[in-house]
């Protein structure tokens, strides 16, 4: 792999093909923006979970889980928390650094979020405020992170 700077607008030269860094415009900004607020809900609900598996900090019952695969919410914290808290992070450090994955990961964990509040919705089965604001959170990340990518993208695809 091999960096060139063509008209200010620095690319990546990958198996012969050079795409285009992905420019942190206003799409990338809001992408990284909503990342942070997964990230801190995330790590803060994970934090929760994981001091008290047994859900007593949140006021959760275990039998909220009847009819799911975990007897508690260890697990549960334990997913929260490092792929959306810390994944979030992860892919904020990358999109700051300007790495071509950034997008493309952006756009996993926002589909990922949306999945994991049906998912939350279908086992609990109880509706909390907190479930359309984060799957919105969810929903704004993959939009965003779709025209941030999306040159990144056409080139990839162009080169093939």
């Amino acid at each position: 792999m091999t960096t060139t700077t063509v008209d200010n607008r620095e690319t990546r030269t990958v198996e012969s093909t050079t795409l285009p860094r992905p420019v942190l415009g206003w799409a990338g900004k809001i992408t990284l923006v909503f990342l942070g607020l997964l990230a801190i809900g995330a790590i803060g609900g994970a934090a929760f979970m994981l001091a008290k598996p047994d859900g007593s900090l949140m006021q959760f019952s275990p039998e909220m889980l009847a009819g799911s695969p975990f007897p508690d919410f260890l697990v549960p914290g334990l997913i929260l928390g490092g792929v959306f808290g810390i994944g979030s992070c992860v892919v904020i450090a990358l999109g700051l650094r300007g790495a071509l994955i950034a997008p493309f990961l952006a756009f996993a964990i926002g589909c990922g979020q949306m999945a994991w509040i049906a998912i939350e919705l279908a086992i609990i089965g109880e509706f909390s405020f907190l479930h359309p604001t984060m799957f919105a959170v969810g929903l704004v990340i993959a939009m965003a992170s779709v025209r941030w990518g999306w040159p990144t993208f056409e080139s990839w695809r162009a080169a093939r």
